[in-house]
């Protein structure tokens, strides 16, 4: 077996470690989710300041993507007693958990997909 290589087997069980991919994947996979994540991260506290994070974001889908993160466990909205109240985010340790994995798909496609050389000036020196 070469190194890296994994022994598979081929009979149909069911699989916890499949399981727990696929509900992180669920999470990470939804639209807008990962930005507010790594808003969150980066010091965005407020409603404003994560609908900022990103010009593509809406206001309607980061409602409904940060209600979902609290309901989800990886955001906690606190409200803060001013005038007129308003809601800071935080991430859980579950949302602090995600960070690094985050960072490293970011750092992955800056380096194979928007660093890469232009394939049609290659073939045509």
């Amino acid at each position: 077996m070469l190194y890296g290589e994994a022994s598979v087997s081929y009979v149909r069980s069911p699989s916890i470690a499949c399981d727990g991919f696929l509900a992180a994947v669920d999470i990470i996979d939804r639209r807008w989710s990962s930005v507010v994540i790594q808003a969150i991260a980066k010091g965005c506290r407020t409603f404003s300041q994560i609908s900022c994070y990103s010009s593509k974001l809406n206001d309607s889908s980061l409602s409904k993507r940060l209600k979902e993160l609290e309901d989800q466990g990886i955001v906690k909205r606190t409200v803060v007693d001013t005038r007129p109240p308003r809601a800071m985010y935080h991430l859980t340790q579950s949302g602090l958990e995600l960070v690094p994995i985050l960072d490293a798909l970011t750092d992955w496609g800056n380096r194979n997909l928007l660093d890469q050389p232009d394939s049609s000036s290659e073939a045509n020196p």
